[in-house]
């Protein structure tokens, strides 16, 4: 289903319909204070197929407009440029269940969106907003949903904050495998986000130092710098995020590490002292008929006191040497 918004400059007003057609009237030449939306979120490929047809979209273009999923990317013809975004669309970090994929083709007045988002709140800041009275322009639109895509991991992003304090402590103080589990999970769900980051700050980082940019035919340089700056920061914010749970991993497996090597230092100790005093004991156990030492009144006195002398003085060595 193609959904129609157009702004008649007569009335001054917005006029939307429903249309498995577009109407003759709407082409890429359009009176000047005239706008159009198309928004193809439930239209099938035919249609979309039928509307990029109709403005004569490049086949490239049309191609990756039509994906679903699509890596961020900037691309243009002489009348319409296609910019590609991904936004969050999950309340946190505790899963990632896909991007919120945004495909616009746009033109000065012109407006072809197509989004593909599970979270209706997100949906609803990723539309453009009408109001009668005024056309606004395209580029505003443009810029809206940018920021909005840039919104959507900021709050994710501040919020998590406070989250991995609160993990720093716990595993300061009672770290166990749960934690480490969760731990894990954010930090897949962070380099996800973190390569979708990466493509956007590269689309407006590119878009700075190239002359024939696409972005410079709607934007002027401080916007672009604007929303490389955004998409940078967010960037760097999950970089030092992922490192630091990377910290938190490697702390726990160090302490754990180190708690397992002090257990084994007590029992490689109790084992040094008692395997002598099992090799006396294992001696003296034996079954031969001839045995001197059984035959002394204070043998079996003499033995204990020589184990228990073995013994303490085994501890006694570990301790001047340091290994106890």
């Amino acid at each position: 289903m193609i959904l129609l918004s157009y702004f008649e400059p007569e009335t001054n007003s917005w006029q939307q319909t429903t249309a498995t057609q577009l109407p003759s009237h709407v082409t890429t030449v359009l009176p000047a204070d005239a706008r159009l939306w198309i928004n193809l979120n439930d239209a099938n490929a035919a249609e979309i197929q039928q509307v990029l047809q109709h403005f004569a979209i490049a086949p490239t273009l049309a191609e990756d407009f039509s994906r679903q999923r699509h890596p961020p990317k900037l691309e243009a013809q002489p009348e319409f440029s296609l910019l590609i975004m991904r936004g969050y669309a999950d309340a946190d970090f505790a899963e990632y269940s896909g991007s919120a994929q945004v495909n616009l083709l746009y033109s000065k007045q012109i407006l072809i969106s197509r989004m593909h988002c599970h979270n209706p709140h997100l949906l609803q800041q990723l539309e453009p907003q009408l109001s009668n009275g005024t056309p606004g322009a395209i580029a505003d639109w443009v810029k809206q949903l940018i920021l909005a895509v840039s919104a959507s991991y900021l709050e994710k992003l501040i919020n998590f904050e406070d989250e991995q304090s609160e993990l720093e402590d716990v595993m300061l103080h009672r770290g166990n495998d749960e934690y480490m589990s969760r731990i894990m999970r954010y930090r897949s769900v962070l380099r996800k986000i973190n390569r979708n980051l990466a493509y956007q700050k590269d689309i407006f980082s590119d878009a700075m130092y190239e002359e024939q940019s696409p972005l410079l035919r709607h934007f002027s340089t401080a916007d672009i710098r604007d929303f490389y700056e955004k998409f940078e920061r967010l960037h760097s914010m999950t970089d030092l995020y992922y490192d630091q749970l990377s910290d938190l991993v490697e702390g726990y497996l160090s302490t754990t590490s180190h708690q397992i090597n002090e257990r084994m230092k007590v029992l490689t100790i109790v084992s040094t002292i008692f395997i002598p005093l099992t090799f006396v004991a294992g001696i003296y156990g034996m079954n031969f008929i001839y045995m001197p030492e059984l035959q002394m009144p204070n043998g079996y006195f003499m033995v204990l006191i020589a184990m228990a002398l073995g013994g303490i003085g085994g501890l006694i060595w570990f301790k001047i040497r340091g290994w106890w």
